[in-house]
């Protein structure tokens, strides 16, 4: 089911939040912004394209893809048409606060011993099944008169790490890397105050 996006009548650009879920529409013809990436993400291409420039290489990420996005590095994401189509794409942002309170729960059965990180920094992700689940059932909030409760878009979130973690086993460690549960996140610590 498609879901029809109208541009809004005042400006080139439609972003808001919801939770740690950005939506985003440019209806003009590019879009430049050099993004830290302070937390790791999944950035989903619902329309147009998005070019992410990591330094090293670029990778062009079209309608109906996904790409993981790790935490503490620096891209250039270019957003722009294709097809006819302007520019519309999803964020989830997985803090550290939700990936401890997920680690928490998941327990170590999700982190298998001596499995070794991811070694790329952008990641474009199979299309699976989970995934076209998870922004179809997302597409209906680009309206943004319609308010979602922060209760579902978590429940969002939990099943984006849960389809990351299906896809390869690497993304544990990669995911859940922050210091021991008992001692403090100093960089959470320092963030805070």
């Amino acid at each position: 089911m498609d879901y029809k996006i109208n541009a809004p009548t005042d400006g080139d650009e439609m972003i808001f939040r919801h939770a740690d879920i950005f939506f985003s529409c440019f209806f003009n013809d590019e879009n430049h912004c050099v993004h830290q990436s302070r937390e790791h993400a999944m950035n989903y291409v619902y329309s147009g394209e998005m070019l992410i420039d990591d330094g090293n290489k670029i990778t062009h990420v079209q309608k109906g893809v996904c790409v993981f996005i790790r935490r503490d590095h620096r891209v250039t994401l270019t957003k722009k048409p294709l097809d006819g189509e302007q520019y519309c794409g999803i964020f989830l942002m997985f803090t550290r606060r939700f990936l401890r309170e997920m680690y928490s729960k998941l327990g170590q059965r999700r982190v298998p011993v001596n499995t070794p990180k991811l070694d790329s920094d952008v990641i474009k992700l199979p299309q699976t099944v989970e995934l076209a689940s998870l922004f179809a059932s997302m597409t209906p909030y680009f309206n943004p008169e319609v308010k979602p409760k922060d209760d579902f878009m978590n429940l969002k979130i939990q099943e984006g790490l849960l389809a990351l973690l299906d896809i390869d086993e690497r993304f544990a460690p990669t995911l859940f890397d922050f210091n021991e549960p008992w001692k403090i996140d100093i960089l959470e610590f320092m963030n805070e105050n």
